[in-house]
């Protein structure tokens, strides 16, 4: 299955897969363990391979945009 061998490909360069639909991000892992249970089987052509600091970067700026209105 090609998905199987993004996931691969993820896992060897030490990237994650991130979701061009939805922004969600999955380490190789993980997005392997979902695809057994038959969740976000989706194709190759739905996610993008990503440096997972790209991922904390995201979540720092939604921490401080949050902070910040909660002020």
């Amino acid at each position: 299955m090609l998905l199987d061998e993004l996931i691969g490909r993820a896992r060897q360069e030490g990237k994650w897969l991130w979701c061009r639909y939805h922004g969600l991000w999955f380490s190789p892992d993980q997005l392997e363990a979902e695809n057994a249970a038959g969740r976000f089987r989706w194709g190759p052509e739905s996610w993008k391979l990503r440096d997972p600091k790209e991922y904390l970067t995201e979540a720092e700026a939604l921490v401080s945009a949050a902070l910040a209105q909660a002020v």
